[in-house]
């Protein structure tokens, strides 16, 4: 009964099983050849899914989108689980987003060429004008040759989701003619016959009718009246009345612009700040690690310096909290991981100059640059290492303990324990002791023969750059939003400062 499972395993399985549990833990330069190994003695959805994942992280998207669309679009058949019915159902989703990732070419001609053949990396293309696909970063060889013209041959590089398009112009060989195009004899155009239009017809005319002589009129002679004579008339009068000014149009002054919003020298300010360490930082000194939130917060007072630098002295706090999380140096076996967690709490003060670039005419809005130096002191808390083994381990066959994903790994409870576990919980010189209960030592304590201790005391702290935006709504009230790398990692920060 024990035995039972390991002896249904079906061909593939354990390189599936290993190979699946390194892609979730990123290690995919480890986790495809042995998914390779596992599809090519059984295929499964499953294992299939993980392998394209890996292709896909790893650049090579056609290899993905293959096999993303392969699985898409099988059914479920007898023997499939759970996981390879979910792998199914998700390479549909992952098949369109890959699809859209994958850059592709189009090669047109400004003018037709006879013979015209387009290779690609040594690979002739049949109709060019349709969209090639090609993984990107991958650099292509375009070679165009035609009868009668030189060679055209140019090399690009495509980025992720790039459409590119080429306009193939090719140059005629040196004597070679150009064939005249043949044209069309023009169209007889239809002459219609001139229309004969009928005479025009005589126009009958009277004759002039004989009118009777006008009878002559009686006529009055003219009644002769008196002369009438006009009233003489008064001279007019001056309205404007003796000794008055005429009116002249006033002049309005222009309006004159508000005067500016009074510039505060001391500022009083509080928020919240916080870093991020990314998984990568941890990959730079070794191999395991995780993303990790740093919460906190700080009180800052700034003056102005000049006209547009503020000096800005801050204290401020930060819990360096982090949960259990694989880690072993880089070059080191797989049985040296160990599993590292921190409940680290610092203070940290610092200096930092800050320039404000003006947006607006009262500064409402503006932009900060700068950059600072300061000190930091972990005053609570302690750093945790402990020795670690593989969770798939059998206890008491140490053949089963094997390199496998090391986010799934548990804690040594001593030196051989579990039973078999000596090449991983063991008892060499510098982590004879890290078990249960072991709290490492600051880096100024070097124990007797053992190396210096890890744990941060007191440690320089240095960000550089800073960019933020200042929102200065009312006279005496401002927030800040800024961002900036430090040597504790990525700086964000939210505050409100008053005017003193």
């Amino acid at each position: 009964m024990f035995f039972a499972h390991s002896a249904l395993a079906a061909p593939g399985d354990k390189e599936a099983n290993q190979g699946i549990n390194a892609a979730k833990g990123g290690f995919c330069k480890r986790a495809i050849p042995l998914l390779e190994s596992a599809e090519g003695q059984r295929h499964r959805p499953s294992s299939a899914v993980p392998l394209a994942d890996c292709y896909a992280k790893q650049g090579e998207l056609l290899k993905a989108s293959e096999i993303y669309h392969t699985v898409a679009s099988e059914k479920k058949e007898p023997g499939y689980n759970a996981r390879d019915v979910a792998a199914i159902t998700s390479a549909k989703k992952k098949a369109a987003q890959i699809d859209a990732r994958i850059p592709t070419l189009v090669v047109k001609s400004v003018e037709p060429y006879e013979g015209l053949v387009v290779e690609i990396n040594g690979e002739a293309i049949g109709d060019p004008s349709t969209p090639q696909r090609f993984d990107p970063g991958v650099q292509l060889v375009v070679v165009a040759r035609a009868e009668g013209h030189e060679e055209s041959s140019q090399k690009i590089t495509l980025k992720e989701k790039q459409r590119r398009e080429i306009k193939l112009r090719l140059k005629p060989k040196p004597g070679a003619t150009k064939p005249p195009e043949k044209k069309p004899p023009p169209k007889p155009v239809a002459t219609k016959p001139p229309e004969k239009k009928p005479p025009p017809k005589p126009v009958a005319t009277k004759p002039p009718e004989k009118k009777p002589p006008p009878k002559p009129v009686a006529t009055k002679p003219p009644e002769k009246k008196p002369a009438a004579t006009k009233p003489p008339q008064k001279p007019a009068e001056d309205k404007s009345g003796a000794g008055e000014v005429a009116e002249r149009p006033v002049e309005m002054p222009e309006p004159t612009p508000p005067p500016r919003r009074r510039q505060r020298d001391v500022w009083l300010g509080a928020g919240f700040q916080g870093f991020f360490i990314p998984q990568i930082a941890f990959q730079l000194l070794g191999e395991g690690g995780r993303n990790v939130l740093v919460p906190g917060g700080d009180i800052a007072l700034s003056t102005r310096l000049g006209g547009r630098f503020d000096l800005v002295f801050s204290v401020a706090y930060a819990r360096f909290q982090m949960p259990e999380t694989p880690f072993k140096p880089k070059g080191h076996p797989d049985t040296d991981y160990e599993i590292v967690e921190s409940d680290l709490q610092a203070l940290q003060a610092s200096a930092r100059l800050v320039w404000n670039i003006p947006l607006d005419r009262d500064e409402v809005f503006a932009l900060r640059l700068g950059a600072g130096l300061g000190v930091g002191w972990t005053f609570l808390g302690d750093l945790y290492r402990t020795q670690a083994y593989p969770a798939d381990a059998v206890p008491g066959d140490p053949s089963s303990f094997v390199p496998g994903d090391p986010y799934r790994y548990k804690k040594c409870r001593g030196p051989n324990d579990p039973a078999g576990s000596f090449r991983y919980c063991n008892q060499l010189d510098y982590d004879a002791d890290h078990y249960p209960g072991y709290v490492e030592p600051s880096w100024f304590t070097r124990p007797s023969g053992r190396p210096q201790g890890l744990k941060p005391v007191v440690y320089p702290w240095l960000l550089l750059p800073e960019i933020g935006v200042a929102l200065r709504p009312w006279d005496r009230v401002a927030f800040d939003l800024r961002v900036g790398a430090s040597v504790t990692g990525l700086l964000g920060g939210l505050g409100m400062r008053v005017a003193l």
